[in-house]
């Protein structure tokens, strides 16, 4: 619980004794919004794998499109983690619900 109060992402203090209580199943009670940096690196490496192999972009909007930039490979400091499913309309902030986005993109997408 000590870890859970120091963690600067988990904005819900309060919820924290329900979410051990509970199993510590329930992000949402915690208000976590923002990914680790260890899922986002995970998912970076595992898009941009796949985007090579592909000879696409690594930002999956950049990939869709018709400029050059639709098969740059941005560097991970050049990416934003982003919820798939956004955070706000029940997005849960797991690797599975994870995408990068390079941050042009990213601000671009906003709430959707």
């Amino acid at each position: 619980m000590e870890e859970l109060y120091e963690d600067d992402c988990v904005t819900a203090k309060k919820g924290i004794f329900e979410y051990v209580l509970g199993g510590e199943k329930d992000t949402k009670l915690l208000n976590v919004r923002v990914f680790s940096k260890k899922d986002a690196k995970t998912v970076y490496a595992k898009q941009t794998a796949a985007a090579k192999k592909k000879g696409v972009s690594n930002c999956p909007l950049c990939a869709v499109g018709h400029e050059a930039g639709s098969t740059r490979i941005w560097t991970f400091e050049e990416m934003d983690a982003d919820h798939v499913t956004a955070w706000s309309k029940g997005g849960a902030t797991d690797i599975g619900n994870c995408q990068m986005l390079c941050r042009t993109h990213n601000r671009a997408k906003g709430n959707r």
